[in-house]
């Protein structure tokens, strides 16, 4: 992962994500983006009604560690593709997102898409026809020096950030952690504005 993150308090499951919402300030429609197992690129263009591109910050092919391996049920020590990217709405950051994707059981035209770097992951694999599920979701607010000042946010601001399982029919896994701008839960309610850890 290119940027350091800390979760404040613990990664939480949807049941716990929904127990801290119902005396939180979250409303419905942040609610639904963050516990979504659907495309996050079609989510976001929905949301903001305008379509969302991929910059792409690195991506590298690096081995698979014990803790990642452990998560996504695979071998610790195999290739696996190490990619950080933000999604963007013209030229606003919306979503950073890190992705591993372990390379044994990819398919060459996948292998070859991801090596372009310019697709998301879901657009990608929803292009190719490839059904996909996502499991083992756990929601958190984190803090990352480094999102903040990419964002233009003071430094102590908390994020909300997701990880989550992703499978594909053929066998192949891997995980995609997604930090969230807060600017892209700001409705006319007022609700959904950056948190700050006093």
């Amino acid at each position: 992962m290119l940027y350091n993150i800390i979760i404040s308090g613990k990664w939480m499951d949807g049941s716990e994500f929904l127990s801290v919402c119902s005396s939180d300030f979250l409303d419905a429609p942040t609610r639904m983006l963050l516990l979504s197992d659907g495309s996050l690129t079609l989510l976001l263009n929905a949301s903001l009604l305008s379509s969302v591109r991929l910059q792409r910050l690195r991506q590298e092919e690096v081995s698979l560690d014990r803790d990642m391996a452990e998560y996504i049920e695979a071998e610790a020590g195999q290739t696996v593709i190490d990619r950080d990217v933000w999604l963007m709405n013209g030229e606003k950051r919306v979503v950073y997102a890190n992705s591993i994707l372990p390379t044994s059981l990819m398919k060459d035209e996948i292998y070859n898409e991801i090596a372009k770097g310019d697709t998301p992951i879901g657009t990608l694999l929803s292009e190719q026809s490839i059904l996909t599920r996502r499991d083992r979701l756990q929601i958190g607010r984190i803090m990352s020096l480094e999102i903040c000042r990419e964002l233009g946010l003071p430094d102590a601001t908390v994020l909300w950030a997701r990880r989550y399982r992703l499978h594909t029919e053929g066998g192949f896994k891997g995980a995609i952690t997604e930090v969230f701008s807060p600017k892209i839960f700001e409705g006319s309610n007022g609700k959904g504005k950056d948190q700050s850890l006093t």
